[in-house]
């Protein structure tokens, strides 16, 4: 019996020891290096500058850049609900949009910008540079003239001086695309919990969000898309989402590329601050991460003859939901849903 005891006693210890080093390896000596969100990418011909960046924060707050002084960039892309809109759709001068306002948090990852990708860049994305239509100009939302909007800055004595330091010269399209990029590259979610995480503070994160973060990269398939570091493959797919808003059909990313398997395939969004979001995916379909992550538990919408055969269903239980979520809530960044508008000329 001795002997007995003395066995099983033997086996218990290597089991546990087993377990111990086995989580010590999952938990705390992982190498989660390739977690950790990179430098910026930023374009040979628009360097980052303080008074560059303090510009372009200003032009994303002022009204001015809108017809009738009624609309600015912030007014959808709302700092206290993550960068992103507070209505499932945006609205703009032509009324209720197709689409939810996306976050600009971590835009600066993007190889491309908005959710079909036709822009190529931040500064493609404003709206201001020739040949390419974006929020400012764009007659559905902020509706403004762009010639009239650099004749307007010029006249306003700060706005002259701080172009002039900043580029050398007046107000012009292109060097209003450049400040509003250069603070849009500022936007990146660094004081998350889970990059601290990942730099090494094991008490960043719950056990809760640690196993969420587990199910994240394993059982949940989240990061068959949402790829480290930037949580984005920066591709398209189409998830399944239910049509929703005043557009009867939105083919996404097709109408860009044309392409069949581009049909109602949208990008992958970085998930940074997606806790704080007012509304999810590119229509506004869920309000919550519990929605969200419901849907892609039951695999989406198997109806949808061009949802993606990566969306399966996952068979997580309310506890794995949980979790997962946890592990989604600790992508937050507060201090940049605490950004406020700066005094402007």
């Amino acid at each position: 019996m001795k002997r007995d005891n003395l066995f099983l006693s033997t086996i218990y210890t290597l089991t546990l020891a087993t377990i111990l080093a086995w989580s010590t390896t999952n938990w705390a000596g992982e190498d989660l290096s390739a977690w950790i969100l990179p430098s910026v990418p930023v374009p040979g011909d628009n360097p980052q500058s303080e008074a560059k960046i303090r510009l372009g924060k200003q032009l994303v707050f002022d009204t001015r850049l809108s017809k009738n002084d009624s609309i600015a960039c912030a007014h959808c892309h709302v700092p206290s609900a993550g960068g992103g809109g507070l209505t499932p759709r945006a609205f703009g001068h032509g009324g209720e949009l197709g689409r939810w306002a996306p976050s600009w948090i971590n835009a600066a990852y993007y190889t491309s910008q908005f959710w079909d990708g036709r822009a190529a860049s931040l500064e493609e994305q404003t709206g201001a540079l020739p040949g390419h239509m974006g929020p400012i100009t764009a007659p559905g939302e902020m509706a403004g003239n762009i010639d009239a909007i650099v004749k307007r800055l010029n006249a306003i004595p700060g706005y002259r001086k701080q172009f002039r330091a900043v580029f050398n010269e007046p107000a012009t399209r292109e060097n209003i695309a450049k400040a509003i990029a250069s603070f849009e590259r500022t936007l990146i979610a660094r004081n998350a919990p889970f990059q601290k995480y990942v730099k090494g503070n094991k008490n960043a994160l719950s056990k809760k969000a640690q196993r969420g973060f587990e199910l994240f990269r394993g059982k949940a398939q989240c990061a068959i898309c949402h790829t480290p570091p930037l949580l984005t493959d920066n591709r398209f797919h189409n998830i399944g989402v239910p049509q929703v808003g005043p557009l009867q059909k939105d083919l996404g990313r097709f109408e860009v590329t044309h392409k069949d398997e581009d049909k109602g395939a949208f990008k992958t969004p970085s998930l940074y601050n997606s806790a704080t979001f007012s509304f999810q995916t590119h229509d506004g379909a869920f309000a919550t991460l519990d929605e969200l992550i419901a849907h892609y538990n039951r695999g989406g919408d198997p109806s949808n003859p061009n949802q993606s055969s990566l969306v399966q269903p996952l068979k997580l239980t309310t506890r794995e939901m949980s979790d997962l979520k946890s592990f989604l809530e600790s992508l937050t960044d507060p201090s940049l849903n605490q950004i406020s508008r700066p005094n402007l000329p």
